[in-house]
Protein backbone atom coordinates (compact mmCIF):
# COMPACT_ATOMS: atom_id res chain seq x y z
CA UNK A 1 0.00 0.00 0.00
CA UNK A 2 2.91 2.48 1.19
CA UNK A 3 4.77 1.42 -1.77
CA UNK A 4 2.28 1.42 -4.41
CA UNK A 5 0.60 4.72 -3.54
CA UNK A 6 3.17 7.17 -4.44
CA UNK A 7 3.68 5.09 -7.55
CA UNK A 8 0.08 5.76 -8.64
CA UNK A 9 0.34 9.25 -7.78
CA UNK A 10 3.33 9.88 -10.02
CA UNK A 11 1.55 7.88 -13.34
CA UNK A 12 -1.83 10.05 -12.06
CA UNK A 13 0.45 13.19 -12.94
CA UNK A 14 2.21 11.91 -15.85
CA UNK A 15 -1.31 10.73 -17.71
CA UNK A 16 -2.50 14.38 -16.40
CA UNK A 17 0.52 15.82 -17.89
CA UNK A 18 0.06 13.83 -21.02
CA UNK A 19 -3.15 15.37 -21.45
CA UNK A 20 -2.72 18.86 -21.06
CA UNK A 21 0.22 18.73 -23.44
CA UNK A 22 -2.02 17.29 -25.83
CA UNK A 23 -4.68 20.08 -25.31
CA UNK A 24 -1.78 22.89 -25.69
CA UNK A 25 -0.59 20.81 -29.09
CA UNK A 26 -4.79 20.90 -30.11
CA UNK A 27 -4.94 24.62 -29.36
CA UNK A 28 -1.77 25.84 -31.39
CA UNK A 29 -3.04 23.77 -34.32
CA UNK A 30 -6.28 25.30 -34.53
CA UNK A 31 -5.15 28.81 -33.64
CA UNK A 32 -2.89 28.76 -36.95
CA UNK A 33 -5.04 26.76 -39.01
CA UNK A 34 -7.46 30.31 -38.89
CA UNK A 35 -4.43 31.90 -39.76
CA UNK A 36 -3.07 29.81 -42.64
CA UNK A 37 -6.87 29.20 -44.09
CA UNK A 38 -6.29 33.28 -45.72
CA UNK A 39 -3.20 32.31 -47.72
CA UNK A 40 -4.40 30.41 -50.75
CA UNK A 41 -7.65 33.43 -51.31
CA UNK A 42 -5.19 36.23 -50.41
CA UNK A 43 -4.13 37.72 -53.64
CA UNK A 44 -7.74 37.55 -55.26
CA UNK A 45 -9.41 38.88 -51.61
CA UNK A 46 -7.35 41.79 -51.82
CA UNK A 47 -7.78 42.71 -55.38
CA UNK A 48 -11.78 41.92 -54.72
CA UNK A 49 -11.42 44.18 -52.08
CA UNK A 50 -9.69 46.50 -54.22
CA UNK A 51 -6.57 46.85 -52.01
CA UNK A 52 -2.87 47.22 -53.93
CA UNK A 53 -0.25 44.09 -53.26
CA UNK A 54 1.82 46.49 -50.74
CA UNK A 55 -1.01 47.02 -48.89
CA UNK A 56 -1.29 43.01 -47.56
CA UNK A 57 2.82 43.34 -47.57
CA UNK A 58 2.54 46.27 -45.11
CA UNK A 59 0.04 44.02 -42.91
CA UNK A 60 2.03 40.94 -42.59
CA UNK A 61 5.67 42.92 -42.48
CA UNK A 62 3.94 44.90 -39.66
CA UNK A 63 2.26 41.39 -38.02
CA UNK A 64 6.06 40.16 -37.72
CA UNK A 65 7.11 43.02 -36.40
CA UNK A 66 4.13 43.48 -33.50
CA UNK A 67 5.10 39.49 -33.24
CA UNK A 68 8.51 40.38 -32.59
CA UNK A 69 8.32 43.42 -30.02
CA UNK A 70 6.33 41.06 -28.36
CA UNK A 71 7.56 37.90 -27.96
CA UNK A 72 9.24 38.19 -24.69
CA UNK A 73 6.63 39.38 -22.55
CA UNK A 74 4.30 36.89 -23.39
CA UNK A 75 6.72 33.95 -22.55
CA UNK A 76 7.45 35.85 -19.35
CA UNK A 77 3.49 36.78 -18.82
CA UNK A 78 2.85 32.73 -19.33
CA UNK A 79 4.65 32.26 -16.53
CA UNK A 80 3.69 34.59 -13.54
CA UNK A 81 -0.06 34.50 -15.16
CA UNK A 82 0.06 31.20 -16.20
CA UNK A 83 -0.25 29.68 -19.28
CA UNK A 84 -4.36 29.33 -19.58
CA UNK A 85 -4.67 33.35 -18.36
CA UNK A 86 -2.26 34.31 -21.74
CA UNK A 87 -3.46 31.53 -24.09
CA UNK A 88 -7.36 32.89 -23.64
CA UNK A 89 -6.10 36.74 -23.48
CA UNK A 90 -4.06 36.24 -26.53
CA UNK A 91 -5.96 34.66 -28.79
CA UNK A 92 -9.08 36.44 -27.69
CA UNK A 93 -7.16 39.20 -28.75
CA UNK A 94 -6.44 37.20 -32.28
CA UNK A 95 -10.54 36.25 -32.84
CA UNK A 96 -11.26 39.82 -32.29
CA UNK A 97 -8.80 40.68 -34.88
CA UNK A 98 -9.81 37.91 -37.23
CA UNK A 99 -13.53 39.42 -37.04
CA UNK A 100 -12.74 42.64 -37.71
CA UNK A 101 -10.65 41.92 -40.43
CA UNK A 102 -13.63 39.43 -41.80
CA UNK A 103 -15.91 42.80 -41.52
CA UNK A 104 -13.85 44.81 -43.49
CA UNK A 105 -13.68 41.91 -46.15
CA UNK A 106 -17.66 42.19 -46.26
CA UNK A 107 -17.38 45.91 -46.64
CA UNK A 108 -14.61 45.89 -49.09
CA UNK A 109 -15.58 43.33 -51.57
CA UNK A 110 -19.02 44.99 -51.80
CA UNK A 111 -18.11 48.48 -52.06
CA UNK A 112 -19.35 49.97 -49.20
CA UNK A 113 -16.12 50.67 -47.93
CA UNK A 114 -12.56 51.34 -50.02
CA UNK A 115 -9.91 53.16 -50.05
CA UNK A 116 -7.56 54.15 -47.97
CA UNK A 117 -9.59 53.84 -44.80
CA UNK A 118 -10.12 50.10 -45.91
CA UNK A 119 -6.40 49.83 -46.43
CA UNK A 120 -5.75 51.35 -42.71
CA UNK A 121 -7.83 49.11 -41.32
CA UNK A 122 -6.61 46.02 -42.94
CA UNK A 123 -3.39 46.66 -41.52
CA UNK A 124 -4.41 47.93 -38.18
CA UNK A 125 -6.61 44.37 -37.96
CA UNK A 126 -4.71 41.82 -40.29
CA UNK A 127 -1.33 43.65 -38.86
CA UNK A 128 -1.13 45.28 -35.51
CA UNK A 129 -3.97 43.66 -33.29
CA UNK A 130 -3.31 40.14 -34.99
CA UNK A 131 0.28 39.97 -34.46
CA UNK A 132 -0.34 41.16 -31.06
CA UNK A 133 -2.44 38.36 -30.16
CA UNK A 134 -0.71 35.28 -31.93
CA UNK A 135 2.84 36.26 -30.53
CA UNK A 136 1.92 34.30 -27.46
CA UNK A 137 1.31 31.67 -28.84
CA UNK A 138 4.53 29.72 -29.03
CA UNK A 139 6.53 31.45 -26.57
CA UNK A 140 3.42 30.13 -23.82
CA UNK A 141 3.71 26.63 -25.42
CA UNK A 142 7.04 26.33 -25.08
CA UNK A 143 7.71 27.62 -21.84
CA UNK A 144 5.22 25.08 -20.82
CA UNK A 145 6.92 22.06 -22.24
CA UNK A 146 10.55 23.24 -21.33
CA UNK A 147 9.34 23.43 -17.85
CA UNK A 148 7.86 20.18 -17.49
CA UNK A 149 10.32 18.39 -19.83
CA UNK A 150 12.17 15.78 -17.60
CA UNK A 151 15.11 15.29 -20.24
CA UNK A 152 17.22 17.11 -23.00
CA UNK A 153 15.08 14.20 -25.22
CA UNK A 154 11.69 15.12 -24.14
CA UNK A 155 12.21 18.55 -25.21
CA UNK A 156 13.22 18.06 -28.29
CA UNK A 157 10.31 15.48 -28.57
CA UNK A 158 7.69 18.24 -27.47
CA UNK A 159 9.32 21.29 -29.43
CA UNK A 160 9.10 19.04 -32.43
CA UNK A 161 5.52 18.18 -31.97
CA UNK A 162 4.79 21.74 -31.35
CA UNK A 163 6.68 22.34 -34.92
CA UNK A 164 4.79 19.73 -36.51
CA UNK A 165 1.06 21.14 -35.04
CA UNK A 166 1.79 24.17 -36.64
CA UNK A 167 3.09 22.46 -39.75
CA UNK A 168 0.27 20.52 -39.88
CA UNK A 169 -2.07 23.49 -39.47
CA UNK A 170 -0.21 24.96 -42.45
CA UNK A 171 -1.24 22.36 -44.75
CA UNK A 172 -4.94 22.02 -43.75
CA UNK A 173 -5.26 25.83 -43.75
CA UNK A 174 -4.67 25.84 -46.83
CA UNK A 175 -6.53 23.07 -48.04
CA UNK A 176 -9.80 24.18 -46.21
CA UNK A 177 -8.94 27.95 -47.38
CA UNK A 178 -8.80 26.75 -50.88
CA UNK A 179 -11.98 24.08 -50.80
CA UNK A 180 -14.41 26.71 -48.83
CA UNK A 181 -13.11 29.73 -51.29
CA UNK A 182 -14.71 27.08 -54.16
CA UNK A 183 -17.55 26.08 -52.27
CA UNK A 184 -18.31 29.48 -50.83
CA UNK A 185 -16.50 32.51 -52.47
CA UNK A 186 -14.05 34.32 -51.05
CA UNK A 187 -15.66 35.56 -48.28
CA UNK A 188 -16.66 31.89 -46.53
CA UNK A 189 -12.86 31.37 -45.13
CA UNK A 190 -12.64 34.63 -43.84
CA UNK A 191 -15.98 34.26 -41.66
CA UNK A 192 -14.76 30.69 -40.61
CA UNK A 193 -11.25 31.79 -39.61
CA UNK A 194 -11.99 33.67 -36.26
CA UNK A 195 -14.74 30.89 -35.65
CA UNK A 196 -11.43 28.39 -35.24
CA UNK A 197 -10.28 30.39 -33.07
CA UNK A 198 -13.03 30.86 -30.64
CA UNK A 199 -12.92 26.95 -31.08
CA UNK A 200 -9.14 26.92 -29.44
CA UNK A 201 -10.12 29.87 -26.66
CA UNK A 202 -12.99 27.10 -25.97
CA UNK A 203 -10.79 23.94 -25.65
CA UNK A 204 -8.76 26.05 -23.18
CA UNK A 205 -11.38 27.45 -21.43
CA UNK A 206 -12.88 23.87 -21.14
CA UNK A 207 -10.61 21.35 -21.00
CA UNK A 208 -6.74 23.43 -20.10
CA UNK A 209 -6.61 23.39 -16.16
CA UNK A 210 -5.16 26.42 -14.89
CA UNK A 211 -1.86 25.98 -13.04
CA UNK A 212 -0.80 25.72 -9.17
CA UNK A 213 0.01 28.75 -7.48
CA UNK A 214 3.18 27.30 -6.86
CA UNK A 215 4.03 26.67 -10.55
CA UNK A 216 3.68 30.12 -10.78
CA UNK A 217 6.91 33.01 -11.07
CA UNK A 218 6.60 36.36 -9.51
CA UNK A 219 9.61 37.55 -11.05
CA UNK A 220 10.43 36.19 -14.20
CA UNK A 221 13.97 36.23 -15.44
CA UNK A 222 14.80 38.49 -18.66
CA UNK A 223 17.35 37.83 -20.87
CA UNK A 224 19.47 39.77 -23.39
CA UNK A 225 19.59 39.07 -27.26
CA UNK A 226 23.34 39.09 -27.02
CA UNK A 227 23.41 36.75 -23.85
CA UNK A 228 26.48 34.21 -25.13
CA UNK A 229 24.84 31.49 -23.92
CA UNK A 230 21.87 31.96 -26.48
CA UNK A 231 23.09 34.05 -29.23
CA UNK A 232 24.65 31.46 -31.28
CA UNK A 233 21.59 29.96 -31.47
CA UNK A 234 20.07 33.10 -32.33
CA UNK A 235 22.44 34.06 -35.18
CA UNK A 236 22.12 30.26 -36.71
CA UNK A 237 18.14 30.54 -36.80
CA UNK A 238 17.88 33.73 -38.24
CA UNK A 239 20.02 33.03 -41.12
CA UNK A 240 18.05 29.54 -41.62
CA UNK A 241 14.77 31.47 -40.94
CA UNK A 242 15.59 34.14 -43.33
CA UNK A 243 16.46 31.69 -45.97
CA UNK A 244 13.19 29.81 -45.27
CA UNK A 245 11.60 33.19 -45.47
CA UNK A 246 12.46 34.50 -48.57
CA UNK A 247 12.14 31.26 -50.15
CA UNK A 248 8.85 31.13 -49.70
CA UNK A 249 8.25 34.18 -51.07
CA UNK A 250 9.81 33.54 -54.33
CA UNK A 251 8.85 30.16 -54.84
CA UNK A 252 5.92 31.10 -57.29
CA UNK A 253 7.72 33.53 -58.83
CA UNK A 254 10.17 31.17 -59.94
CA UNK A 255 7.68 28.34 -60.88
CA UNK A 256 6.22 30.62 -63.28
CA UNK A 257 9.57 32.36 -64.52
CA UNK A 258 11.51 28.82 -65.13
CA UNK A 259 8.96 26.74 -66.35
CA UNK A 260 6.83 29.45 -68.32
CA UNK A 261 3.68 28.04 -67.01
CA UNK A 262 0.03 30.09 -67.18
CA UNK A 263 -1.39 31.37 -63.65
CA UNK A 264 -3.49 28.39 -62.80
CA UNK A 265 -0.64 25.91 -63.69
CA UNK A 266 2.02 28.04 -62.03
CA UNK A 267 -0.52 27.90 -58.62
CA UNK A 268 -1.10 24.13 -59.10
CA UNK A 269 2.29 23.38 -59.17
CA UNK A 270 3.42 26.23 -56.48
CA UNK A 271 0.75 24.81 -54.08
CA UNK A 272 1.90 21.16 -55.23
CA UNK A 273 5.33 21.73 -53.81
CA UNK A 274 4.65 23.77 -50.88
CA UNK A 275 2.18 20.89 -50.00
CA UNK A 276 5.28 18.28 -50.47
CA UNK A 277 7.76 20.66 -48.14
CA UNK A 278 5.01 20.78 -45.32
CA UNK A 279 4.38 17.05 -45.41
CA UNK A 280 8.57 16.39 -45.23
CA UNK A 281 8.66 18.85 -42.46
CA UNK A 282 5.49 17.93 -40.48
CA UNK A 283 6.88 13.82 -40.74
CA UNK A 284 10.45 14.79 -39.86
CA UNK A 285 9.43 17.09 -36.54
CA UNK A 286 6.79 14.69 -35.71
CA UNK A 287 7.79 11.02 -36.30
CA UNK A 288 11.63 10.89 -37.40
CA UNK A 289 13.11 13.26 -34.65
CA UNK A 290 11.42 11.51 -31.85
CA UNK A 291 12.41 8.38 -33.30
CA UNK A 292 16.48 9.34 -33.74
CA UNK A 293 16.95 9.83 -30.20
CA UNK A 294 19.37 12.65 -30.63
CA UNK A 295 21.05 15.77 -29.13
CA UNK A 296 19.39 19.39 -29.98
CA UNK A 297 22.47 20.21 -31.29
CA UNK A 298 23.03 17.56 -33.54
CA UNK A 299 19.36 17.72 -34.97
CA UNK A 300 20.80 21.65 -35.80
CA UNK A 301 23.98 20.66 -37.45
CA UNK A 302 22.59 18.15 -39.58
CA UNK A 303 19.05 19.69 -40.34
CA UNK A 304 21.38 22.69 -41.66
CA UNK A 305 24.10 20.46 -43.51
CA UNK A 306 21.10 18.81 -45.27
CA UNK A 307 19.16 22.41 -46.26
CA UNK A 308 22.72 23.05 -47.93
CA UNK A 309 22.17 20.12 -50.49
CA UNK A 310 18.74 21.45 -50.85
CA UNK A 311 19.30 24.85 -51.56
CA UNK A 312 21.40 24.25 -54.41
CA UNK A 313 18.64 22.28 -55.72
CA UNK A 314 16.27 25.20 -56.20
CA UNK A 315 19.37 27.37 -57.67
CA UNK A 316 17.41 28.40 -60.69
CA UNK A 317 17.27 25.26 -63.41
CA UNK A 318 14.46 23.90 -65.62
CA UNK A 319 14.52 20.89 -63.89
CA UNK A 320 11.00 19.84 -62.20
CA UNK A 321 13.20 16.95 -60.50
CA UNK A 322 15.36 19.46 -58.83
CA UNK A 323 12.90 21.75 -57.42
CA UNK A 324 10.71 18.46 -55.59
CA UNK A 325 13.44 17.74 -54.70
CA UNK A 326 14.95 20.67 -53.28
CA UNK A 327 11.47 21.50 -51.71
CA UNK A 328 11.34 17.94 -49.76
CA UNK A 329 14.57 17.85 -48.42
CA UNK A 330 14.02 22.06 -47.58
CA UNK A 331 11.21 20.18 -45.55
CA UNK A 332 13.27 17.62 -43.74
CA UNK A 333 15.96 19.98 -43.38
CA UNK A 334 14.23 21.78 -41.66
CA UNK A 335 12.33 19.44 -39.71
CA UNK A 336 15.22 18.24 -37.82
CA UNK A 337 17.20 22.15 -37.34
CA UNK A 338 14.42 23.57 -35.86
CA UNK A 339 13.49 21.09 -33.17
CA UNK A 340 17.34 21.25 -32.66
CA UNK A 341 17.19 25.39 -32.45
CA UNK A 342 14.00 25.95 -30.58
CA UNK A 343 15.56 23.04 -27.89
CA UNK A 344 19.21 23.77 -27.42
CA UNK A 345 18.89 27.25 -25.82
CA UNK A 346 16.54 26.00 -23.00
CA UNK A 347 19.47 23.40 -21.86
CA UNK A 348 21.48 27.04 -20.67
CA UNK A 349 18.16 28.43 -19.36
CA UNK A 350 17.01 28.42 -15.18
CA UNK A 351 13.04 27.74 -15.10
CA UNK A 352 13.24 31.27 -14.49
CA UNK A 353 14.52 32.31 -18.02
CA UNK A 354 12.69 30.14 -19.97
CA UNK A 355 9.45 32.25 -20.61
CA UNK A 356 12.10 35.04 -21.67
CA UNK A 357 14.24 32.25 -24.32
CA UNK A 358 11.44 31.26 -25.81
CA UNK A 359 9.90 34.67 -26.70
CA UNK A 360 13.64 35.65 -27.70
CA UNK A 361 13.00 32.97 -30.02
CA UNK A 362 10.05 33.70 -31.35
CA UNK A 363 10.92 37.53 -32.41
CA UNK A 364 13.69 36.18 -33.54
CA UNK A 365 12.00 34.20 -36.55
CA UNK A 366 9.27 36.98 -36.84
CA UNK A 367 11.89 39.63 -37.53
CA UNK A 368 12.79 37.66 -40.55
CA UNK A 369 9.64 37.25 -41.95
CA UNK A 370 9.38 41.17 -41.75
CA UNK A 371 12.71 41.93 -44.09
CA UNK A 372 12.41 38.45 -46.59
CA UNK A 373 9.57 39.60 -47.95
CA UNK A 374 11.06 42.84 -49.49
CA UNK A 375 14.50 41.98 -49.71
CA UNK A 376 13.99 38.89 -51.69
CA UNK A 377 11.94 40.70 -54.34
CA UNK A 378 13.83 43.25 -54.55
CA UNK A 379 16.55 40.88 -55.32
CA UNK A 380 14.85 39.14 -58.02
CA UNK A 381 13.73 41.73 -59.79
CA UNK A 382 17.24 42.79 -60.48
CA UNK A 383 18.03 39.49 -61.09
CA UNK A 384 15.98 35.96 -60.62
CA UNK A 385 19.17 34.44 -59.97
CA UNK A 386 20.65 36.42 -57.03
CA UNK A 387 18.13 35.66 -54.02
CA UNK A 388 19.02 31.88 -54.59
CA UNK A 389 22.42 32.48 -54.85
CA UNK A 390 22.12 34.64 -51.57
CA UNK A 391 20.06 32.12 -49.56
CA UNK A 392 22.01 29.29 -50.63
CA UNK A 393 24.88 31.72 -49.29
CA UNK A 394 23.43 32.15 -46.10
CA UNK A 395 22.78 28.88 -45.58
CA UNK A 396 26.34 27.96 -46.09
CA UNK A 397 27.09 30.10 -43.51
CA UNK A 398 25.01 29.37 -40.76
CA UNK A 399 26.13 25.45 -41.71
CA UNK A 400 29.37 26.09 -41.23
CA UNK A 401 28.82 28.47 -37.91
CA UNK A 402 27.40 25.72 -36.71
CA UNK A 403 29.81 22.64 -37.43
CA UNK A 404 32.58 25.28 -35.93
CA UNK A 405 31.26 26.93 -33.44
CA UNK A 406 31.64 25.92 -29.58
CA UNK A 407 28.72 26.34 -28.30
CA UNK A 408 26.78 24.87 -31.13
CA UNK A 409 29.02 21.62 -30.82
CA UNK A 410 28.88 20.44 -27.11
CA UNK A 411 26.70 21.54 -24.42
CA UNK A 412 28.27 23.23 -21.60
CA UNK A 413 28.62 21.97 -17.88
CA UNK A 414 26.62 23.56 -15.07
Amino acid sequence: MTASAPLADVEDAQTSGSTQSRLILMTVFLAFMGQMMLNPIIAPLSRSMGLREWHIGAAVSLAALTLASLSQFWGRRSQKSGVRVVLTTSMTVGAVALASFAGLAWLGVRGIWTGTGLALGVILTRGILYGSGISAILPTAQTYFVTRARSENERVKLLGATGAAQGLATILGAVLGGALATVGGLLLPVTVMPLLMVCAIAVVLVALKPEKPTALIDRPATISYTDPRVLPFLLTGFMMFLSFAALQTLLGFAVQDRFGLSDSGTAGLTSAVMVAMSVSMVITQGVVVPRLGWSSRRLLRTGLVVLVVATACLLPTASYVLLVAGCVLTGLGLGMAIPGYNTGPTLEMSKEEQGSVAGLINANNGVTYAIAPIASTAAYGWDPAAPFVGILALMGTAAVFSLLHPALRVRRQA
